[in-house]
């Protein structure tokens, strides 16, 4: 009962979000937070496993339904780019961030980089809101580069955390274990994604199923597709969003009916997903690391996500640094950094609850300052296309 209340909350707290520029993940975000561990009469709950298992799952449908709603016609032209920004772009965020963490807060290497991992990567969900709610028409390509960044650097984020979260578990595996165990993981939830993708495309066509049968069939598949690369060890991730791209790029009946559904279940998942995370927080352990978590949080946005764009897009010949500036500043974090920072916590590594801690706050910032400048941001800059026409 509880549960149903908070979510129709969610639901219309987007209209208050959306005249300040915000995401309505922010106050569902808020609202587990002020429910859950912190007084007297909150909700005593702290189950992390539970906790991470269910926003695997609600990140499995979110980034299905990013696929399949990604038009390969529409984003072929910025692929490079896009797919620059969701690899090398992760991988020098996370150096950056872990060398300086390893410098300020004396950790050992391996556990900064760990943190440098866990918000490295931009989230689809976050992202698409605020753009959806400032209602920028943005040139250039700016907009499906950030859409196609977000949807595609989750994979690459998660792959790294769960890798350096088994280094520190079992340091005798070495380096060499990290590459090997990406390179799998690349290679099984490639291929995975493609092929059951295609299957469940096929199979759509062919069996003339019931308007309301085909989204059962989708939501039985993003589970199935979920588990069978998690028990295999493919990125399940970087699997069920080529899977979503297949699928939304075939010509298949009763598209609308299901794309209608894909949104539906995207938003509800988002809402279980920050929800829930808001209620795992202890917010009065959020004050012991509340002034490292400010330094992290301006590092990420001043010097290690502008240094990994200058980067990834130095090649991009139409891009000007108006553009890099921009992209640079919708480095949005949302729920994924939370959720990946609960692998470790899961894991059991000693002292990690200050890392998490740490990287919820770094969410929180990112959202309420990135989130609610966006649209000045792109005004300033002459970047928005109805401005300009106007």
């Amino acid at each position: 009962m509880v549960g149903a209340l908070l979510i129709m909350v969610s639901m219309f707290s987007g209209k208050v979000a959306k005249r300040f520029g915000l995401s309505h993940l922010l106050v569902t975000l808020l609202i587990g937070i002020l429910l859950g561990n912190g007084g007297k009469y909150d909700i005593n709950y702290n189950n992390p496993v539970f906790t991470l298992h269910i926003s695997e799952l609600a990140l499995a449908f979110i980034i299905f339904g990013g696929g399949y709603n990604t038009h390969i016609k529409k984003f072929k032209t910025y692929i490079t780019r896009g797919l620059a920004l969701s690899t090398i772009g992760v991988l020098v965020t996370t150096a950056i961030m872990g060398l300086f963490v390893w410098w300020l807060e004396e950790w050992n290497i391996i556990y900064a980089l760990l943190l440098g991992a866990i918000v490295s990567s931009t989230d689809a969900a976050a992202v698409f809101s605020i753009l959806e709610n400032t209602g920028l028409k943005l040139r250039n390509g700016i907009q499906e580069t950030l859409e196609l960044e977000s949807g595609t650097n989750d994979p690459m984020a998660y792959m790294l955390t769960v890798g350096l979260s088994t280094l520190i578990v079992q340091p005798d595996l070495g380096a060499s274990f990290l590459v090997i165990s990406l390179v799998k993981s690349i290679a099984i939830g490639t291929f995975t994604g493609l092929a059951f993708g295609k299957l469940l495309a096929w199979v759509i066509s062919k069996a003339q199923l019931k308007n309301g049968q085909n989204p059962i069939l989708i939501v039985c598949f993003v589970i199935f597709l979920y588990a069978f690369n998690t028990e295999w060890g493919g990125s399940a991730f970087l699997s069920l969003y080529l899977a979503g791209v297949w699928v939304g790029n075939a010509m298949l009946p009763n598209k609308k009916f299901n794309t209608n559904f894909q949104e539906s279940i995207s938003w509800m998942m988002e809402s279980v997903l920050f929800l829930i995370l808001g209620l795992q927080v202890y917010i009065n352990d959020l004050a012991g690391v509340f002034w490292q978590g400010i330094i992290v949080s301006a590092l990420l946005m001043f010097v290690a996500r502008p240094v990994s764009v200058m980067l990834c897009t130095a090649f991009v010949k139409d891009f000007n640094w108006r553009d890099r500036l921009f992209v640079s500043w919708v480095g949005l974090r949302g729920a994924t950094p939370i959720v990946f920072a609960l692998v470790p916590v899961v894991m059991q590594i000693p002292g990690i609850e200050r890392l998490f801690n740490l990287s919820f706050i770094v969410v929180v910032v990112s959202v309420i300052f990135q989130g609610a400048s966006l649209a000045p941001l792109a005004r300033l800059l002459g970047l928005d296309t109805k401005r300009v026409k106007a």
